[in-house]
């Protein structure tokens, strides 16, 4: 029943407390006429527009218009003949809607006044207050501000507030007219002197970060509650409105007063003097806050309605669930333009049935929301226009009088002005080879933009009368207008708008030049490791405008940039740069600080060759080494060949190495290597000069002997065999004994490991056991040599000798190898060589004798030395030994 009582309540007008006043003295013509004519845009108000006064009126006042409008008025005049004669055309402002007031807060010497602002824009607000009762103190500020802060003020002083807004200089009829008291206790008699106070006007987004209350009567307003103690003040809001009757001509003042309290008020008299009478009334609310606290505030998305739109309440509506349960899912109300009106559109279908419609809308965002109704037998209706507010419609089926269950519409329509893009910004401009400009536009997207209700409409051209227009209906990151001249200015707006109403949000304008063309060629001259030379050509000036050149160059971890005229040299050198690194030289036509789009070419200097570059030989291979000094850290390669008489060059190119291996060469062939170094990229890489050297291939094969010598030691032993060590790759300058408990770890590099490097490792891999000047075959009558690995003790190091013959670790199996290193650089090696024989491990002696070199202190630490194995041990080399003797005297 409720339901249906509130869907047939009468369609009621909406009252308006702005109003204009229309003088058209100076207009007057004579001789007078019968009548003159008063229409006025847009057409809201009374007496409407199109209404007649008499010839000898010169002024009307023309009320219930819409608040804060510029309005135009056409006046003219019914002659005494009946013709109608154009006198005049004016353009008045009608008044602003009165502020509404939210709090006040005092403390001993300050007031922070906060209030709700009126619809409309460009709307200002005019302060005054004085303490109560004695006005001849009074001060008054213009400000745009919705919260102020007064200081200097009287501890314990009541004082009179009177806020208005203004509007192109058209003050509200309304006003908030409060009091409010400060803390403290009263100490100043204002009949004695004047007392000056200052004023700070605050940020609009100034927050105070308190909690409030909110008791309301007339209004609504909130009393903010701050931490410090804060008096409790009776806030009194006077609102006075002049209006102009209808036809009962009188003048009468009514009062609405809400508490026992006496309330002195003030009547303000008409602005015109006419022959129609005014009526002024009076309400009068005292309200009281207290500390309550309120409900923390509800965060709401604004989206495309601006952020500071209020939030929508429908209290004093149907809740939407039970409509659904009732009529179920709405259809949509559709929204449009239609002279100054606001046409509601809807289609219901053909089994609905419906004979006429009922249309009731609630304007949700007023203080208290009010609803109105009319019926309608077409699928449209116009209301009235309400900017900055939110409509709640719905529309509903009537058959045979009665409302219908069979179809309903609904819609939030919101006719506030859409939020304007934040941070709207060209990100790029350019133009490309065919010198076809573009520019790319960006901006911060809403927190929530509905697509179906907004669209963004940039609007761009050389100048307004050129200008032309897109729209943007998808989320997109950025925006490319394209197609357009190099080296123009370009006027930009960019505006989100409704797609179905005239409204559009503030736009924002951009000013931007497009980039001028450039067709010149940047190309190197001469090139060394620390230098480059560059060059650049012309770019035509007839093809398209710009200042000059900018040349820029980027490396060693700053960009240099260097302004060129247009008639200057158009060769420069860098000196000092970095061997092999690459750098990118730009050049830019320049049009009214506007850069086109760069011709670039990137150079690289000349890497410097390896070196060092060291060969190991061995039996039909060659492992190279070399090392190279890449300042830069640039992308580095390799490339190394090797060729010989009768055999085809072989080439390889490596990154990220300092080593190779070459096999399958052939013995007692000289082999010339080389390798040349490559760093840069693409068309950028640059190659050093080459370095290369030549080694023969040793015919040969040898491995040397190797008898465990107790469980930490072990005997090489290895002939000067001139097949493996052979003299056409220099003369002996030292042999490295190499020791390895894992030679697929392949380390055995031209620079060895000594036993330091390794002996606290888990697997020790390759290393040198002998001294660096240790040749045993320094005399041409040694033909064997000998060597007894793991006899030092190796207790700190010496700084003349990187190397130590340290021992071995009990119970792991070696190999060793010898290599040969010549006085020219080149090295050459035997195979690796096995442990020959096997530990006795039924020997419980050896076994015992084993554990104790285990666990055996330095030799140093023993009176007479570290002692020796078994005697079966030492006779069990004396074959060894004999073999060598024989060998001696038989050479």
């Amino acid at each position: 029943m409720f339901l249906l009582i509130f869907l047939l309540a009468s369609y009621n007008s909406i009252a308006s407390s702005s109003s204009i006043l229309v003088d058209f003295t100076s207009h007057a013509i004579q001789p007078t006429p019968q009548a003159y004519i008063i229409e006025y845009s847009p057409p809201v108000g009374y007496p409407p527009s199109g209404s007649a006064v008499e010839g000898t009126t010169f002024h009307s006042l023309i009320n219930g218009t819409i608040s804060a409008t510029e309005y135009t008025v056409s006046v003219s005049a019914i002659l005494m003949d009946g013709t109608r004669q154009n006198v005049g055309e004016l353009a008045v402002f009608s008044s602003p809607d009165a502020p509404t007031l939210d709090s006040i807060e005092t403390t001993e010497h300050e007031a922070t006044i906060s209030y709700f602002p009126p619809q409309g824009q460009n709307i200002t607000y005019h302060i005054e207050y004085y303490p109560e009762e004695h006005k001849e103190y009074s001060n008054a500020i213009d400000t745009k501000a919705s919260l102020v802060r007064l200081r200097g003020l009287d501890s314990g002083t009541t004082f009179r507030l009177r806020i208005r807004s203004v509007y192109q200089g058209v003050f509200s009829q309304e006003l908030i007219d409060s009091t409010f008291v400060t803390q403290g206790t009263a100490n100043y008699d204002y009949s004695s002197s004047a007392e000056l106070y200052s004023v700070r006007t605050l940020p609009p987004n100034f927050n105070l970060g308190l909690q409030t209350t909110t008791e309301m009567t007339s209004y609504e307003y909130s009393k903010e509650v701050e931490e410090e103690p804060s008096i409790t003040t009776p806030l009194v809001s006077v609102i006075t409105t002049t209006s102009s009757p209808e036809p009962s001509f009188f003048t009468s003042t009514k009062l609405e007063q809400t508490t026992t309290n006496p309330i002195t008020t003030e009547t303000i008299p008409p602005s015109t003097t006419t022959s129609t009478e005014a009526t002024t009334t009076i309400r009068i609310t005292t309200t009281t806050t207290s500390f309550k606290p309120k409900a923390a505030p509800v965060e709401v998305n604004s989206g495309d309605l601006g952020e500071d739109h209020p939030t929508e309440n429908s209290n004093a509506l149907v809740d939407l669930s039970e409509m659904f349960q009732e009529y179920g899912h709405p259809s949509e109300v559709y929204l449009s333009n239609e002279n100054e009106m606001l046409r509601l559109d809807w289609e219901a279908p053909e089994n609905a049935n419906c004979e006429a419609f009922f249309v009731n809308y609630t304007i949700l965002t007023l203080s208290r929301p009010q609803s109105f109704s009319l019926a309608t037998s077409d699928e449209h209706a116009n209301i009235k226009m309400f900017p900055e507010h939110t409509l709640d419609i719905r529309v509903f089926c009537m058959l045979a009088g009665a409302l219908s269950k069979t179809w309903w519409a609904h819609r939030i329509a919101h006719l506030s002005k859409p939020k304007a893009l934040e941070n709207a910004r060209v990100a790029e401009v350019n133009t490309d080879e065919f010198y076809v400009a573009s520019i790319k536009l960006m901006w911060d997207w809403p927190v929530y933009h509905d697509f179906e209700r907004y669209k963004i409409v940039i609007s761009y051209g050389i100048g307004r009368a050129d200008s032309k227009e897109m729209e943007v209906t998808n989320k997109e990151e950025f925006v490319l207008l394209d197609k357009l001249e190099p080296s123009n200015q370009y006027s930009i707006s960019v505006r989100n708008a409704s797609t179905e109403l005239s409204l559009t949000s503030k736009a924002t304008q951009l000013e931007q030049v497009t980039a001028p063309i450039i067709s010149s060629t940047v190309y190197p001259g001469q090139i060394s490791s620390n230098s480059i030379n560059i060059n650049f050509g012309d770019s035509d000036p007839e093809q398209g405008r710009f200042d000059y050149y900018l040349l820029t160059f980027s490396g060693n971890n700053k960009n240099i940039s260097k302004k060129v005229e247009m008639e200057h040299e158009k060769s420069f050198t860098f000196t000092k740069l970095i061997p092999g690194k690459t750098y990118q030289f730009s050049v830019y036509t320049v049009y009214k600080g506007v850069k086109s789009r760069p011709v670039s070419a990137d150079i690289t200097t000349y890497p410097l060759k390896v070196n060092q570059l060291f060969p190991v030989v061995g039996k039909d291979y060659v492992v190279l080494y070399w090392d190279i000094e890449n300042f830069a850290d640039s992308d580095c390669r390799f490339r190394l060949s090797y060729n010989a008489d009768n055999i085809p060059t072989v080439s390889v190119e490596l990154k990220g190495a300092s080593r190779h291996r070459f096999s399958g060469l052939k013995a007692e062939v000289y082999y010339t290597f080389t390798i040349t170094v490559i760093m840069g990229i693409g068309q950028a890489a640059a190659e050093s000069e080459s370095e290369m050297i030549t080694v023969a291939i040793p015919k040969g094969r040898l491995q040397p002997s190797i008898h465990r010598q107790g469980s930490r030691e072990l005997v090489v032993g290895f002939d000067n065999d001139l097949s493996v060590f052979s003299l056409l790759n220099g003369s002996p300058d030292n042999f490295a004994i190499i020791v390895s408990d894992d030679t697929s770890l392949n380390d055995d590099n031209y620079e060895l490991k000594s036993w330091f490097e390794v002996k606290d490792e888990d697997v020790w891999g390759a290393y040198r056991a002998s001294p660096s000047t240790w040749n045993p075959f320094d005399s041409e009558r040694v033909r064997r040599a000998a060597f007894t690995v793991g006899t030092d003790d190796c207790v700190k190091r010496n700084l003349d000798e990187p190397y130590c013959n340290g021992i071995l670790r009990a119970g792991t199996d070696y190999r060793v190898k010898i290599r040969m290193y010549t006085d020219t650089k080149v090295a050459m090696e035997t195979d690796w060589g096995r442990i020959e024989g096997a530990k006795d491990s039924d020997d419980e002696e050896e076994d015992e004798e084993d554990e104790e070199d285990d666990r055996r202190f330095p030799c140093h630490m023993y009176l007479n030395g570290c002692r020796r194995k078994a005697a079966n041990n030492r006779l069990s080399l004396i074959p060894f030994f004999i073999s060598i003797l024989i060998t001696f005297f038989l050479f």
